[in-house]
């Protein structure tokens, strides 16, 4: 093996020298890794990089009762005898937001203890600030009445008693279905 001439370097590289030659697969792992931290993201797949753009902040869909009854009657609608639908729903609660609280505990004396609690809020950095939705709880119904022009079928009945049940979390007992009038 060929000596490599170091007369132009300073004596301390000259000792460096064999320790780069032992380390040689460790810098090689640590210039690689500084590499791929350096590239910012280069390699990211256009996926990742649409989640990135609309931001981490996670956003939670707003419950609409007339979008959520529209849409039922189409899929009731779809059973077999069922015909035209009418739906109306019930409910029991609406939807509640839950947002994250910081709890700070203090001792008072020898029994006494002090509670004190602020709701966490998230700054965007132009003086607007929003509360830090944790979860958004969805509302519960209390029961359904239905409308359609099948009614006077038991098995339609069952099907959309069974079908509204299932998708409102309701008891069959809590949905009642009548045959909907000619004219209407």
């Amino acid at each position: 093996m060929k000596k490599i001439e170091l007369a132009f370097l300073h004596p301390a590289a000259e000792k460096f020298l064999p320790l780069l030659k032992k380390y040689r697969a460790v810098l090689i792992v640590l210039l690689t890794g500084m590499l791929l931290l350096a590239s910012g993201g280069w390699f990211k797949d256009a996926k990742q990089v649409k989640t990135a753009e609309k931001g981490a902040e996670p956003t939670f869909a707003v419950f609409d009762l007339d979008t959520f009854e529209q849409d039922l009657g189409e899929k009731l609608s779809a059973i077999e005898g069922a015909g035209r639908v009418s739906l109306m729903l019930s409910l029991d609660e609406t939807e509640e937001a839950v947002y994250a609280v910081d709890v700070r505990q203090t001792q008072t004396g020898e029994n006494g203890k002090s509670y004190e609690s602020s709701l966490t809020v998230l700054s965007d950095g132009s003086y607007g600030q929003s509360p830090v939705s944790v979860k958004n709880l969805l509302p519960t119904f209390r029961g359904a009445v239905v409308l359609c022009d099948g009614a006077d079928n038991t098995a339609v009945r069952y099907a959309v008693t069974q079908a509204v049940s299932t998708i409102c979390g309701v008891g069959t007992d809590k949905v009642t279905v009548l045959k909907m009038a000619a004219g209407t």
